[in-house]
């Protein structure tokens, strides 16, 4: 049955309060129902096809589910005030079930949370799956672009010689690329020493 320290009451008047504390006016608890288009949604999928439901039925059973959720709600709080927390778990409206005499709904209830945290954890797998791959082909695209450090310059030499190829990361730093490969063409390029031919004419 009830926990000792909860009281209920579904006249207009009080509201679910600790036996500890001053009974609340319920005209704003008791208000809360739940949207009567979900309320139809379930009654059209729990009764057979043949039944209809009346306007004055449907608001009925709206105002019943509010009742039952502010009846649950009262009783899954005292058992997260018990363990000294301020926020209900789901554990704590399981347990409220059972405290209830609800037991019957348990199974029901634990399939509920087991697909809904299953299809929570493949959301979060999904969404770092993607984080993933997006970062893996940004490192792709980053070690396809050339190091500007160590580009290299390419100056073609005369007759057929072998190109002078220059790196800008020189030893030195101070030296520029250009000058550097045009300093060692120059070296490749020396004129060969002239050779003379000494003709002696007899008498």
């Amino acid at each position: 049955m009830l926990r000792s320290e909860t009281t209920m009451s579904v006249t207009p008047d009080v509201a679910y309060t600790k036996s500890s504390s001053t009974p609340s006016t319920a005209s704003s608890a008791l208000e809360f129902e739940p949207p009567l288009a979900c309320v139809r949604r379930i009654l059209k999928n729990a009764l057979p096809s043949s039944t209809n439901v009346g306007k004055d039925a449907s608001a009925a059973f709206a105002r019943a589910c509010g009742i039952f959720v502010i009846y649950i709600t009262a009783c899954a709080n005292d058992f997260a005030r018990e363990s000294r927390r301020q926020t209900i778990t789901a554990n704590d409206v399981l347990a409220s079930v059972k405290e209830l005499d609800f037991d019957e709904f348990s199974p029901h209830l634990e399939a509920f949370l087991d697909r809904h945290r299953a299809a929570e954890k493949s959301k979060r797998d999904a969404k770092a799956k993607a984080a993933r791959a997006a970062a893996e082909a940004l490192d792709d695209e980053e070690s396809d672009v050339p190091d500007p450090k160590r580009q290299k310059v390419e100056l073609k030499g005369t007759q057929g010689e072998t190109p002078v190829v220059a790196d800008k990361a020189n030893e030195g730093g101070d030296e520029k690329p250009e000058e550097v490969a045009i300093a060692q063409q120059g070296e490749n390029e020396k004129a060969p020493e002239a050779e003379v031919e000494v003709v002696v004419e007899g008498d």
